[in-house]
């Protein structure tokens, strides 16, 4: 009963509600080695096998704050049928719904410093599991190599990372942009101000570099992008690599109904 109660708690912190039957058959695959207790790696094994099944292939899509990752994601998702997930929509949605975990992170937002790497891996494995067998853009993370380490061995090897590249003074001009547009009436978001965007952008270039090189020495195939101009130049770079590897795509694909990951 304690170890059921716990299993309820911890899933419902982070936004799942499931019933009686599922947590019998959870806590059935959770505890395998019959010794009573639960570990972290017990139970997203189990959460994967009852919750439901993990996505087949995930595109990372990385670049610092205002580089234009949602809005690439946007239309990826939009012209392309792929399902764009962003870690900070988690967050702000989670920080929404005034959960423990929601008011917890949002305290460390408003300093511009990163939520801890088991709850946005939580999030991000939770949300992953409502689209089995597709592909998926996740916006904006790993955010640290604690991350990433958390990533591969609970998600699995990342198929691409889509690297969006840019100085950090258009960064600041668009970040400064977006909260002065925001002030006219849209909904402002709390991490988009001068002091916040700074520290922001210490925290990305903190851990940036040995996200790139864990993804190098995993061999994720990376695309950089140069993301200083404006989105359709972003995407006409896409445009580009879609043109010259389509008759590659065309000579690969055994028949199966995929969405492809570059606009044609």
């Amino acid at each position: 009963l304690f170890v059921t109660c716990g299993v309820r708690k911890l899933l419902t912190n982070i936004g799942d509600a499931p019933s009686e039957m599922t947590l019998e058959r959870l806590f059935v695959e959770i505890d395998t080695n019959n010794d009573g207790k639960i570990h972290i790696q017990e139970f997203f094994n189990g959460a994967d096998k009852v919750l439901s099944g993990a996505p087949a292939r995930i595109v990372l899509v990385v670049g610092g704050p205002g580089s234009g990752k949602g809005i690439l994601c946007t239309q990826l998702a939009e012209k392309c049928g792929i399902v764009h997930l962003s870690s900070g929509d988690l967050l702000r949605d989670e920080v929404a719904l005034d959960t423990p975990l929601g008011r917890e992170c949002a305290e460390i937002m408003k300093r511009g410093a990163l939520v801890s790497s088991a709850v946005i891996t939580a999030l991000v494995r939770r949300r992953t599991r409502a689209f089995p067998r597709r592909r998926l853009l996740l916006d904006g993370f790993p955010r640290s190599l604690e991350n990433a380490h958390d990533f591969l061995e609970l998600c699995g090897k990342p198929e691409l990372a889509l690297h969006l590249e840019c100085d950090d003074t258009v960064l600041m001009e668009r970040i400064i942009k977006r909260s002065r547009e925001n002030d006219e009436g849209a909904a402002k978001r709390t991490d988009d101000n001068i002091d916040t965007a700074i520290q922001r952008l210490r925290t990305f270039h903190k851990y940036h570099k040995p996200t790139m090189d864990w993804l190098r020495d995993q061999h994720v195939p990376i695309v950089n992008l140069d993301c200083s101009g404006t989105p359709e130049n972003v995407w006409n770079q896409l445009l580009a690599i879609g043109r010259l590897m389509r008759p590659a795509a065309q000579l690969s694909n055994n028949g199966a109904n995929d969405s492809p990951m570059f606009p044609k």
